[in-house]
């Protein structure tokens, strides 16, 4: 299974790569670019403020390529467990895993509102999921509030992304230490908390060089994962 894993981790790092470079190519797609978006250590150690033409593409690659850690989280966690519930969160953590990938080679600002649109997908069907995991439609309802959270808070109504997240985290949690597995939702709010101290560090310093943002989606990934376990009675 880690082969394979392997493998297919491998094949994804260069479709990744081969629709980066294909949206890098198409004029009409790389509008509204900012090299520097988001003030990532590791964009201003490759000098962004000089623009995308100094970069290249992807711009910020460490930040890029480690998004393959929603996607193996995903899946590894639908092959353990194989569940209706399971699919639809790996479903969602594959279109974080492309937007933010897209978003972090391109800098383009759909590309931030898809890394957006990933994210309230993944915590919204996590939150749902928190309230019935044994019901036989949950899958469902997941998958109904995913696409009706990506589409609407990332498109439609943007809003503040870290206030609608630590609501939904906030709930979940409660969810999972009250009726849950509270050990594993202990650990996934420690690897939530390790993993915003390094954004925070990324953000405001430069001590983890090119790889803060990397370790932020790695430690992420893990703990969404566990809250999913925490969550399933």
């Amino acid at each position: 299974m880690i082969l394979k894993t392997i493998g297919l981790l491998l094949l994804a790092g260069l479709g990744l790569w081969g629709v980066i470079k294909w949206i890098a190519s198409t004029p009409r797609l790389m509008t509204n670019v900012k090299a520097c978006r988001g003030e990532w250590a590791e964009a201003r150690l490759r000098g962004c403020e000089k623009g995308i033409g100094f970069t290249g593409v992807p711009v910020e690659p460490f930040n890029t390529y480690s998004n393959l850690a929603y996607l193996a989280a995903g899946w590894i966690l639908y092959q353990i467990t194989g569940t209706p519930a399971s699919l639809i969160l790996a479903l969602a953590l594959t279109l974080l895993c492309l937007g933010s990938a897209i978003y972090h080679g391109t800098k383009t600002m759909w590309g931030a509102r898809l890394d957006h649109a990933g994210m309230y997908a993944v915590f919204g069907a996590l939150a749902v999921y928190g309230v019935a995991p044994q019901h036989p439609a949950i899958h469902w309802v997941m998958a109904g509030v995913a696409f009706a959270g990506g589409v609407g808070f990332a498109f439609v109504v943007p809003g503040d992304l870290s206030a609608r997240m630590g609501l939904l985290l906030g709930l979940m949690s409660v969810r999972a230490f009250l009726l849950g597995t509270p050990h594993l939702a202990g650990v996934s709010l420690g690897l939530f908390v390790l993993a915003f101290g390094t954004w925070l560090l990324d953000k405001k310093t430069v001590l983890l060089t090119r790889f803060g943002h990397a370790i932020w989606h790695a430690l992420t990934a893990g703990a969404i994962t566990t809250m999913f376990s925490a969550l399933t009675e």
